[in-house]
């Protein structure tokens, strides 16, 4: 009989089985590189009518829409893990389920075959393929795809977590002075600085697409964190909210306004003495807001930036 845990190891699998490989890359014959796994094409040679039969019951108990949850996961995870930049707002989410959907439908018709042969699920996944890359192009524009298609196999651009007293330092965070409620935008997975800021008697919380959800941590896209005005004694963000709105500010294709948007909702959300904390700087904002809104006081230490909320 065929199981949710079993379904679940086999979309890890066929995961991992792609994972260094590029979704966008093709042989000179216009073969993609990623292809089913052994072990995907052995189920649905030989386990195919259970796993239409483990589909159907799905749908009926409620656990189908846990099971596409769990696939769209794992995918955006994935795709973030090789590129830091990829973003995927909660309706991306919501279209990759819509995805996986069609994927484990075109499973159990599968299923009807009397004989399925490797290429029908070549076909099967060949179309997978090309939604996800329709997918990835409609979420994230297509200027930071071209780079995959030179390539078959993926170079990653990640992100690193530092140490708190690291970051303190290269922020010049002054813990004797700091406003607070105290966010990190940004916390990381391990969320170091918020863990370190609490130990030491502070009201500190964490937001990150990739931090386990609990207590003072959000599991969140920080474009869809909600700020409300007059709120933050702090914000702090290193190496991540303007780092990625700089990479939009140079993308030909990037977000930029969303981003821009986002800057002033922060600068709103903090209390009056509070300070958004930040580093690499962002001289084009910088420069605009010191021109422009007497609301404001911007000092540079180094590459790190400290906007304070004065009226």
């Amino acid at each position: 009989m065929f199981t949710f845990s079993d379904f679940q190891n086999a979309i890890d699998q066929q995961l991992l089985h792609n994972r260094n490989k590029s979704l966008f890359y093709e042989s000179m014959q216009g073969e993609p590189i990623l292809s089913p796994s052994p072990e995907t094409a052995k189920l649905l040679k030989h386990r195919a009518g259970e796993i239409a039969m483990f589909i159907q019951e799905a749908k009926k108990n409620g656990t189908y829409e846990r099971l596409l949850q769990y696939a769209a996961d794992k995918t955006v995870k994935l795709f973030t893990d090789v590129n830091q930049y990829l973003n995927f707002r909660f309706e991306d989410c919501r279209e990759l389920e819509h995805i996986y959907d069609d994927l484990f439908d075109r499973m159990s018709l599968l299923a009807r075959k009397q004989d399925i042969s490797d290429r029908d699920i070549r076909e099967l996944f060949r179309s997978h393929y090309r939604n996800l890359r329709s997918f990835l192009f409609a979420s994230n524009g297509t200027e930071i795809f071209k780079k995959y298609m030179d390539a078959p196999y993926l170079f990653e651009v990640k992100c690193a977590e530092y140490s708190p007293e690291f970051q303190i330092e290269l922020l010049h965070i002054d813990l004797e002075s700091i406003e607070q409620p105290i966010l990190d935008l940004g916390c990381g997975s391990q969320a170091h600085l918020v863990h370190f800021l609490r130990e030491n008697g502070y009201e500190a919380y964490g937001a990150d697409r990739n931090v386990e959800e609990g207590g003072y941590l959000f599991n969140v896209n920080w474009l869809e964190c909600v700020l409300e005005p007059d709120t933050w004694g702090t914000i702090i963000s290193h190496m991540a909210f303007s780092n990625h709105f700089m990479h939009h500010h140079l993308r030909v294709d990037g977000d930029f306004t969303t981003y821009a948007q986002k800057y002033m909702e922060i600068l709103t959300s903090l209390k009056v003495g509070g300070s958004f904390i930040y580093a690499p700087r962002l001289p084009f904002m910088e420069e605009l807001l010191m021109a422009s809104n007497e609301s404001f006081f911007v000092e540079v230490w180094g590459q790190a930036t400290h906007i304070t909320k004065i009226q």
